[in-house]
């Protein structure tokens, strides 16, 4: 996000800081995660913290009528984190940060963009 598009943000958003851009770079990290693994979900194997799963037998899924895969697991793992930097804590409020609002959207299709992050109803580029 450090180009020219941040600096407009930065204008528009004058109480922008260090904080929100340290969790802006937490989320992009997680973010090339959650697309990774909605890739592997999509492809049927890959691999997870170094190990290697394959689902097209019955011992790579978690919930075989379900359809519920290793990867389908790992991205719901990946969006609580994600979640939960979203989150405001209660050192925020105290601060009255209160207008400063992430929100996301997680969408699973490996082709796109699988999280969407928001500040202030504007888009951030991940």
């Amino acid at each position: 996000m450090l180009n020219w598009s941040s600096i407009y943000f930065g204008q528009k958003h004058p109480r922008f800081d260090y904080r929100d851009f340290d969790i802006i770079k937490k989320i992009s990290r997680l973010a090339r995660k959650h697309h990774r693994q909605c890739e592997n979900d999509c492809n049927g194997e890959g691999y997870i913290r170094g190990q290697f799963y394959r689902c097209d037998s019955e011992k790579g899924y978690f919930d075989y009528k379900e359809g519920i895969t290793v990867f389908t697991k790992e991205t719901e793992t990946i969006e609580r984190k994600i979640v939960g930097l979203t989150v405001m804590n209660k050192s925020d409020f105290e601060k009255n940060r209160l207008h400063k609002t992430f929100s996301v959207d997680f969408q699973h299709d490996p082709r796109g963009c699988t999280v969407k992050l928001y500040y202030e109803d504007d888009f951030i580029e991940l």
